[in-house]
This record gives C-alpha cells, sequence and structure tokens, in this order.
C-alpha cells in the first residue's frame, strides 16, 4: 500500500510538473510573439510596410466613379471626359508605381516635380520640399494627381542627389491639421 501512495505521488507530481513547464513554454512563446507585434507597431519603417500606397490612395483620393459623375454634371463631352478620366488613373498608377518601388528600394522621402498646368494651383509646395513615407502613408493626398489634367509626378528625393531647381530639403508640413492641397473638382 505505501508503494502505490509513494508510484501515485510520484506521477502526480511527474505530471504537474510536466503540466508546469508546458504552461511556461507557451506563456514564453506567446510573450515573444506580443513583443514582435509591438516592434512592428512602434517601427516606422514596419508600418510603412504594412500600409500600401494604394490603400492610401484609395481612402484619399476620389474614385474613377466619383469624378465620371462629376464630369456628367458639368456637362464635358464624351472624349475630354475620357481623356481626364484617363490622366487621372495614369497618374495615380505612376504615382503608386512610384512608392511602391520606393518601398522596395528603401526610399523615405519624395518630391513632387511640378508639371506646367500644376504650377499656379499648387502653392503648397514649397520649391525644396520633402514628404516622407509616414506621410504619404497617412495623407496621400499630397501626391498627385491634384485636380483633372493635372501633369505633377512624385519622384524619389535621394540625400545624394541635387536637382537644379532643388536641392534644399523643407519639410511639407500640415497647416491647421490639413494640408492646402487643391480641390479635385477643376479642370487644368
Amino acid at each position: 500500500m505505501v508503494i502505490i501512495i509513494i508510484v501515485a505521488i510520484l506521477l502526480l507530481t511527474a505530471i504537474l510538473a510536466g503540466i508546469g513547464v508546458y504552461i511556461s513554454v507557451h506563456k514564453s512563446n506567446h510573450e515573444k510573439e506580443t513583443e514582435e507585434i509591438s516592434k512592428i507597431a512602434v517601427s516606422g519603417k514596419y508600418s510603412v510596410a504594412l500600409r500600401p500606397a494604394t490603400d492610401s490612395f484609395a481612402e484619399k483620393k476620389p474614385a474613377i466613379a466619383e469624378i465620371e459623375e462629376w464630369l456628367n454634371i458639368q456637362g464635358i463631352d464624351k472624349e475630354q471626359k475620357k481623356k481626364l478620366l484617363e490622366s487621372w488613373q495614369q497618374s495615380i498608377d505612376q504615382s503608386v508605381k512610384t512608392i511602391n518601388e520606393g518601398d522596395i528600394n528603401g526610399v523615405t522621402t519624395y518630391r513632387i516635380a511640378l508639371g506646367p498646368k500644376d504650377k499656379n494651383i499648387c502653392r503648397f509646395l514649397h520649391p525644396d520640399h520633402f514628404i516622407t513615407r509616414e506621410q504619404i502613408s497617412r495623407n496621400a493626398e499630397v501626391l498627385p494627381p491634384y485636380c483633372l489634367g493635372s501633369d505633377s509626378t512624385v519622384v524619389p528625393k535621394l540625400p545624394w542627389e541635387k536637382d537644379d531647381d532643388t536641392g534644399g530639403w523643407k519639410a511639407l508640413l500640415p497647416k491647421n491639421g490639413s494640408y492646402d492641397v487643391p480641390e479635385w473638382r477643376q479642370i487644368v
């Protein structure tokens, strides 16, 4: 009888020890996963990678259907409307392509190369401006296209490059919590 009690105690001790090891291993794994997730949420590089440019554009730029509806109200002929819609979509596609390539290549700052049509309406851009990838994630409205017929493009602004018309570094900052981007409901 004493042997049975001793075996039962040893067996119970082994089971409890096994349960303790199991719990501590799983708790340790859970803590590591939680720590990695919190690092990703805090890290600028990781948070950028988690926010695709297409999603940012979808939130901040009007959809083609909305633009087409507005153009119908304006009485724009079919040919002109088709050109404006194609131009808008091409501009968005080019901006997304540039940002995606920049993400792959580790580019973190960009600038807007103003086209002749946009020079008069984009007064919110200083000649030496730059836009960070984090700004783009949260505020895609700062990227072209700005209006229908817009001819500006987004280009990487690399620290070692110096252009003839730019060369300084001035951050694009919001005024009163927003950027003074032109209303898209105009044709340039």
